[in-house]
């Protein structure tokens, strides 16, 4: 148990995020030093925003916080980055220590632990059922009955994105993809000068729209992992094929390097999320598609697809709802969530932006819309963290070829049950 001397509570961490002393004891100087340098708790119209926006999405929410500031003058909000995995652990332990920002910005599948270690409050003790009405139910996250999380934005669903001077017409399924590529790829004096496809295929993310092609899913109902399948073993073979035996993707990959070829042309098309359609100059230079289907399986490749948006730190004072409610109205209300679908490719939570012509009229945002119909929802359960973290050591030695698929699909499976059994109370 990890007793706190600010507040007096004690809350139980998971084991992974307890052990090594050293890493956590950095991490806590961290928080706290972070904590040290917000607004006071008791200042009203003083809140600091932790999130975890990159690219263009940072600097689309960086300029709504300054707008935020002008229009309301007696308020001051401060928005802070941290990297995903940072935000996540530097925020565990800042709130157990009664620091932390005010609100904290992220996807879905970070709310059973935040709840589960007591470091957000649930929203029901702020906001009423007017305003949270408002929300498709995919846009307030629920986790034991309470609402933990309010969605600006449904999204992080990967599609096909095709250059359309290379290719006319985007492949339909994976044997059209495996076709296709063929042609798009170049080759001259012993080496690759054009691959069909690219993508950051080195991370598990990436990779799980071919599992759920294949059939495959990363666990059951009750939250065991269901990695060392048939469907898994074929869903990484298909991958390695690509690579090795069609040689339609790059050797070697990793996400930055993906982006650069799509952007150099040195790849006809890549699998990538609505966070990179605008700077791919969507739908001008490129265009999205559907992701294929198999059709040795009759199903189509379907991607994670997550809520992402805001909870309430435990620690924020009373003295500031009234604040905190009108910034929420602002940063989720209609006019920000057309905003961000038409610059973003996001979408919207509101039942009145989704039923407005600026998001019903345009047909690169039905497409995306489509998608979404065509993925699988992110899972809200604890276990999930240590089932990412069981496939990823594995897989990328599968990548890298130290393993094989059988190899990497049994250790995936016992890593990710030994992080359960360490990890769960």
């Amino acid at each position: 148990m990890l007793a706190t001397a600010t507040s007096g509570r004690e809350i139980r961490l998971p084991l992974r995020m307890r052990f090594p002393l050293i890493p956590m004891l950095r991490l806590c100087a961290v928080a706290l030093l972070l904590g040290a340098c917000t607004p006071p708790r008791e200042a009203p119209n003083r809140l600091v925003i932790w999130h975890q926006k990159t690219g263009a999405e940072r600097s689309f929410f960086e300029g709504v916080i300054r707008d935020y500031n002008r229009l309301h003058p007696g308020d001051k909000v401060t928005a802070l980055y941290r990297e995903g995995e940072e935000l996540r652990n530097s925020f565990i332990i800042a709130a157990v220590a009664g620091q932390g920002p005010d609100m904290v910005f992220g996807p879905s599948d970070n709310v059973a632990l935040f709840a589960e270690t007591r470091v957000i409050r649930p929203w029901d003790d702020v906001l009423d059922g007017g305003f949270l009405g408002r929300f498709t139910k995919e846009g307030v996250v629920l986790w034991n009955d309470k609402t933990w999380l309010v969605a600006d934005q449904i999204g992080n669903q990967l599609m096909l994105v095709y250059d359309r001077q290379m290719v006319e017409r985007p492949p339909e399924t994976l044997g059209d993809l495996v076709r296709l590529g063929r042609d798009l790829t170049l080759r001259s004096d012993g080496r690759t000068d054009r691959y069909a496809l690219t993508w950051n295929y080195a991370e598990p993310y990436f990779f799980i729209p071919f599992l759920t092609g294949f059939g495959g899913w990363i666990m059951d109902e009750e939250g065991n992992p269901t990695l060392d399948t048939p469907e898994m073993r074929a869903a990484l073979q298909f991958v390695l094929d690509l690579r090795d035996k069609h040689q339609l993707i790059p050797r070697y990959e990793d996400y930055n390097t993906a982006n650069l070829m799509f952007l150099r042309r040195r790849a006809a098309m890549i699998i990538n999320g609505p966070w990179s359609w605008a700077e791919y100059d969507v739908p001008k230079r490129s265009m999205l598609a559907l992701l294929p289907v198999n059709e040795s399986t009759g199903l189509r490749c379907r991607p994670i697809i997550a809520a992402k948006g805001y909870s309430l730190c435990v620690n924020t004072p009373e003295a500031k709802f009234p604040m905190v409610r009108r910034l929420l109205a602002y940063l989720t209300g209609e006019e920000m969530q057309l905003a961000m679908a038409e610059r973003l490719f996001t979408i919207p939570t509101l039942h009145t932006a989704l039923a407005a012509p600026a998001f019903t009229d345009n047909p690169v945002l039905q497409l995306a819309r489509e998608q979404a119909k065509h993925s699988v929802p992110m899972p809200i359960i604890p276990q999930l963290r240590y089932i990412w973290d069981g496939i990823r050591g594995p897989y990328r030695r599968v990548m890298t070829g130290s393993l094989t698929a059988a190899e990497g699909a049994r250790l995936m499976q016992k890593e990710a049950e030994d992080r359960i059994a360490e990890g769960m109370p």
